[in-house]
């Protein structure tokens, strides 16, 4: 018997990842290629993952049924239809169908059931999925928002360790980010600050949660300011769901994944307005979304 399959590709701005499972979920076998993020070079992107995605057909004896996209930057973009049609000519004129990165988190986290995703690593943002509609609140970058996300607790515990600075008060964050930028003063840590980029600002904040869990409490108030923002912009995002509300929240991204205390204080900050909401741990592997898809838009397309 000929074994059929699907696959999912999680297409963003760093790598793209497509992974085959069978039909029922199971994982086949996987691939890796270059960024595929579609809005800062397109050419490049689809090369990319087509490549990821052809790499997986020549290695399974079998036949691909459809393949999922999730790919970073098509909202700016848009025009899916066409892009999935030009992805599907370089692969083979499979049936395939594009969406944006965040959906496809949203199948995955869901597991094709309706609710919300809440993403916070470097960045943040929640996204809800209610009887097809995409509700978004958050993820407006490190200036105008990202809540709850490592570059915003980073930055907080910094802004607090300056302000005791000023005081010439005592806070074991000053010393902490004098350490981390390898400098003896804050004034020095602030100008190294101006130019690190944002991911290693950002993976300070796990120093900033260990201060907290050995309960420094400049630190404890830096996860929790940052919890409950996180929590506000969850909050935000189910009033604006329809009656009945789906209560269903899946939690992913490294500071998600690895604070316990900001996922207590987010939970109980939800909990106060919505304490039927349901709380869990998505494993991240947003390809395999195209396990729970729904949707029946895949398409042959004919390559011109």
């Amino acid at each position: 018997m000929t074994l059929k399959y699907q696959i999912g590709v999680d297409a963003g701005g760093t790598h793209t990842t497509a992974i085959a499972y069978d039909l029922n979920g199971e994982e086949i076998e996987r691939s890796q290629a270059g960024p595929g993020q579609v809005n800062t070079n397109y050419t490049s992107a689809i090369s990319n993952i087509t490549e990821a995605i052809n790499k997986l057909i020549d290695q399974i004896d079998g036949d691909c049924q459809r393949i999922l996209c999730g790919m970073a930057g098509l909202s700016v973009i848009g025009h899916a239809p066409e892009v999935a049609a030009e992805i599907s000519a370089k692969a083979e004129n499979l049936p395939t169908r594009a969406i944006t990165d965040s959906l496809l988190a949203l199948y995955s986290g869901l597991e094709g059931e309706d609710g919300g995703l809440v993403i916070a690593g470097t960045g943040s943002v929640f996204n809800g999925l209610q009887k097809g509609r995409i509700i978004t609140t958050g993820g407006y970058g490190s200036i105008l928002g990202d809540e709850g996300s490592g570059y915003a607790i980073a930055l907080s515990a910094l802004k607090s360790a300056l302000l005791s600075w000023d005081k010439r008060e005592d806070n074991e964050l000053i010393s902490l980010f004098n350490q981390l930028f390898k400098v003896d003063n804050l004034t020095d840590a602030t100008a190294k600050f101006y130019k690190t980029s944002n991911a290693d600002f950002a993976s300070m904040a796990v120093e900033v949660a260990k201060l907290a869990d050995k309960g420094n409490n400049f630190a404890i108030a830096v996860i929790k300011e940052q919890a409950e923002l996180l929590a506000r912009d969850i909050i935000i995002g189910m009033d604006r769901y329809d009656e009945p509300k789906p209560m269903k929240i899946a939690l992913t991204g490294s500071v998600l994944a690895n604070n316990g205390m900001l996922r207590d204080f987010l939970e109980n900050k939800v909990h106060e307005k919505y304490p039927h909401a349901q709380f869990s741990i998505s494993n991240g592997e947003n390809a395999r979304g195209v396990v729970f898809d729904r949707s029946k838009d895949y398409r042959y397309f004919t390559s011109h």
